[in-house]
């Protein structure tokens, strides 16, 4: 979740940055649009990390190793 707040925030300070030196009002809905497919993705990204974490730990349970 660090990383991705992390993110958020660089991607909300350059959108911000962007709009105040060219001046335009237009732009918020592709930053908001940007920041919550960044959401998305490492929301995705965790969940499969988490399932490939959870799947190896099982498998060394079932190993002969154990």
């Amino acid at each position: 979740m660090r990383l991705t707040a992390g993110i958020i925030v660089l991607v909300a300070a350059l959108g911000a940055v962007e709009l105040w030196t060219s001046g335009a009002t237009i732009g918020w809905g592709a930053m908001v649009g940007a920041v919550l497919g960044v959401i998305v993705v490492a929301w995705v990204v965790r969940g499969w990390l988490r399932n490939r974490k959870r799947r190896r730990l099982t498998d060394m349970r079932d190993s002969a190793l154990w």
